[in-house]
């Protein structure tokens, strides 16, 4: 009988990897995606003209890293304009 929960099989070694780096890198406050999603337009279009946005824009920065959902729409804006997305 194992009585010390569930066990941490190698096949999920890396979404258990994923999920804790998605929570080492979570904050107090977050943006929802809501938000982000207001503020994408102005985002690209500040990371198109080259300045930096990390540290312009940091709540927006740190929500693309941790929600796949909005990095993708960010990265297929970018597409769509012909810019490279910088790696968050």
């Amino acid at each position: 009988m194992n009585t010390s929960g569930p066990s941490a099989s190698p096949a999920n070694m890396p979404l258990l990897r994923k999920l804790l780096n998605m929570l080492s890198l979570t904050r107090e406050r977050e943006l929802t995606c809501d938000e982000v999603f207001k503020l994408a337009d102005y985002y690209v279009e500040l990371q198109h003209q080259g300045e930096n946005v990390q540290s312009l824009m940091p709540s927006v920065a740190q929500h693309l890293k941790i929600c796949v959902e909005c990095a993708d729409e960010f990265e297929a804006m970018m597409r769509i304009i012909g810019a490279q997305p910088d790696n968050q």
